[in-house]
């Protein structure tokens, strides 16, 4: 009987969920905020575990998971930096210190990361099956 383990996605996506919960805190501190951003960030999370449990399911359905968390992760960079366009002119204006963005530098680094990681993932199998 073929048994389904999780894959070396699966556990990347976990990494990449885990940076998404730290990102939703981290935005909760910027000073500007646009509220599908905290959506975009839970579905990350939300993908992350709909991919483990298909990972043992449906592994061939699960491998497609990370390529969502991709779509949402940059999505939320692009969605939150809408609003801080003009915030980060003063910076580096000098009109503000660089104190009222580092928030959003924190944010963006760690939402970065995530996407690197799930696009890594999108590369590798999230499922597999095992002999046994």
């Amino acid at each position: 009987m073929n048994k389904n383990k999780l894959g070396a996605a699966a556990f990347l996506s976990i990494v990449a969920a885990v940076l998404a919960l730290v990102d939703i805190f981290l935005y909760r501190t910027v000073m500007y905020t646009y509220t599908p951003v905290y959506y975009m960030l839970g579905g990350v999370i939300v993908l992350a575990l709909l991919g483990c449990v298909l990972a043992k399911v449906a592994p061939r359905i699960a491998n497609y998971v990370p390529i969502g968390m991709v779509f949402l992760l940059a999505s939320a960079i692009v969605w939150g930096s809408m609003l801080m366009v003009n915030q980060i002119a003063y910076v580096i204006s000098g009109l503000d210190g660089v104190d009222t963005i580092v928030t959003y530098i924190f944010f963006a680094g760690f939402t970065f990361a995530a996407v690197v990681i799930s696009l890594i993932a999108s590369f590798m199998k999230t499922g597999v099956t095992v002999e046994g």
